[in-house]
């Protein structure tokens, strides 16, 4: 799957493109702050149940290899879409979920999550991390799956991240056979060119909501896949 930016990128200088950015940021997260919370339950189960059927063939298909699938998502802050649900589901189907843990120098590793799995707050982030071994990157070079977070994503496939970095760096890395899905609420997925970007941005192979799970370009769209109209 290719992850390089959109071509061309805009023309813009850096001032705009940082005032761009930090704009829709701020409008994204003052909407995730007025959600209400049945609201963000709701979605949360909705996005697990559109993602299973195209997920739950590949963990058996994995298993019945003999090997333990392995996916990666994210033990989300309060203002993020829940991975809980999915979680739940991907433990019960056998798979092996990985959840990053952040690092110096806007860096990532990765350790497993379980049930129950003793966590701690992140040192500069608002977010749990278990408190287990910690992996590196070639842990997901098999990976089924990788669920990232996003504040917002476009139909090109450009990721709005919080602003640090992390997920831009590791995608940057990780081979183009695994798939990269943004894990985003309904009204998050934008019509082409709405999120600005730079050469360091690289873009998701999908998206999912509670509306469906949209592959973002024919070549990565599996046949099963379910498509979403376009943005209104």
């Amino acid at each position: 799957m290719d992850r390089s930016r959109p071509d061309p990128c805009p023309a813009v200088d850096d001032d705009a493109l940082t005032a761009a950015k930090a704009e829709l940021r701020s409008r994204h997260r003052a909407a995730r702050r007025a959600l209400d919370p049945a609201e963000r339950a709701r979605q949360a189960e909705a996005a697990a149940e559109h993602l299973w059927p195209w997920l739950a063939p590949r963990l058996a298909a994995a298993r019945g290899a003999g090997r333990t699938p392995v996916v990666a998502t994210v033990l989300p802050m309060a203002s993020e879409p829940d991975t809980g649900p999915l979680r739940t589901r991907l433990i019960e189907a056998g798979a092996r979920v990985l959840v990053p843990v952040i690092e110096p120098e806007r860096r990532m590793s990765w350790t497993d999550w379980t049930p129950g799995v003793p966590v701690t707050r992140a040192g500069n982030a608002p977010v749990d991390e278990p408190t287990g071994p910690r992996h590196g990157p070639d842990a997901l070079t098999d990976a089924l799956l990788v669920l990232a977070p996003a504040l917002a994503v476009d139909r090109s496939g450009m990721r709005m991240g919080q602003g640090g970095g992390y997920y831009d760096r590791f995608l940057a890395d990780l081979p183009g056979s695994v798939p990269v899905v943004a894990h985003v609420f309904a009204r998050e997925l934008l019509p082409a060119g709405e999120v600005p970007f730079e050469p360091t941005d690289r873009p998701v192979d999908g998206v999912l909501t509670a509306d469906g799970l949209t592959w973002l370009t024919a070549a990565e769209r599996p046949a099963e896949a379910v498509h979403l109209p376009d943005a209104q």
